[in-house]
């Protein structure tokens, strides 16, 4: 089976996590339990100095960064193809139209691309962003997204325009050109965002597939039903909430949980192959490579091979952008908020 390329950025990645926790409803007269929701890495985009800005084209169903967060504010403009992303504890469907915006700080993670996923991805480091939403209406705008108001649907002609606007400064050699065309992208972007009336059905995650999520990032090796368990639910209603909320089947999650482990592990050279997936939660190197096969496509030495080849290319940006994906004429319509 032919499998799609991912077109991706390769980026410096400190060793700095952050853990996000939150306060469990308690029995009256007992305090809360702080609960662990996730752990992020802080990531240093690949832009050195003078530029203070990057648009680059992903494309593909396979995407092997973990959940991260920048000082970069981030803009993700969707051609083709379905996903979705979680922010800050937010779902939020992607599909062709839609625009999402990613403030500073905010930890976030791509799941679940179809195969023909295609989007472009703009940041803007602070001293770029200051310059473009330094005033009153600028800040008022970095509020309503870090507040979680960040997704919408935009119409044909917008989604059009702001394609066709980051493909002329995407592959450009002068820094003051690329910096011009960020600015002018995200303040197009802010007002074809204020004009679209069609919000992504987000979801809020409920505190079980939190908590869930929290043990599986510490043990991965954890059973459907040892999860539920944790989590005070039934194996059953955990894997229908689980569904429901991230848009994937949990067993499926905890393998590509596993399989980006067993990169992030592997990539240290410090342990062997067998013993970097045992330490990644599988049960055995058949298991491993199983799974692993099915979802990168290609054995574990081919893929670091490839890696290397591929961030050895990343070093010197295209002269020019990849092509994107032909719109549809008409945007699909979207369903209302759902709740958890």
């Amino acid at each position: 089976m032919a499998r799609t390329q991912t077109v991706r950025m390769f980026t410096e990645t400190s060793t700095e996590t952050s853990t996000e926790t939150e306060t469990e409803a308690a029995e009256p007269g007992r305090p809360g339990r702080e609960v662990r929701r996730w752990s992020s890495f802080e990531e240093r985009l690949p832009i050195t100095a003078p530029a203070q800005g990057i648009a680059w084209w992903h494309q593909g169903g396979h995407y092997d960064q973990p959940r991260h967060r920048h000082a970069a504010l981030e803009l993700n403009l969707v051609l083709s193809g379905r996903g979705h992303y979680e922010v800050d504890g937010r779902c939020h469907p992607l599909s062709p139209g839609t625009v999402l915006f990613i403030g500073p700080g905010q930890d976030h993670f791509l799941e679940e691309r179809t195969p023909d996923f295609g989007m472009w991805i703009l940041a803007l480091q602070p001293a770029l962003l200051e310059q473009t939403c330094g005033g009153p209406e600028g800040r008022a705008f970095l509020q309503q997204i870090a507040g979680g108001d960040s997704a919408r649907v935009l119409p044909f002609d917008d989604t059009r325009w702001l394609d066709r606007e980051v493909r002329r400064f995407a592959g450009a050699s002068s820094v003051d050109f690329r910096h011009a065309g960020l600015a002018y992208a995200l303040t197009g972007a802010r007002e074809a965002f204020a004009r679209a009336r069609h919000t992504p059905g987000e979801v809020a995650l409920s505190c079980a597939v939190r908590r869930a999520l929290a043990a599986l990032d510490e043990q991965p090796a954890l059973s459907r039903g040892e999860l539920a368990e944790r989590v005070g639910t039934s194996p059953d209603a955990l894997g229908e909430a689980w569904r429901r909320e991230l848009g994937v089947g949990l067993v499926e999650y905890r393998n590509r949980l596993r399989v980006r482990r067993f990169v992030d592990i592997a990539s240290t050279g410090r342990l062997t192959m067998l013993a970097a997936c045992l330490d990644a939660g599988f049960g055995s190197y058949a298991q491993f490579h199983r799974v692993f096969l099915a979802e990168m496509g290609r054995t574990p030495r081919a893929y670091f091979e490839a890696q290397r080849r591929l961030s050895e290319q990343a070093r010197s940006p295209p002269s020019r952008p990849p092509r994107s994906p032909p719109l549809p004429r008409t945007m699909p319509a979207r369903p209302g908020p759902r709740s958890s």
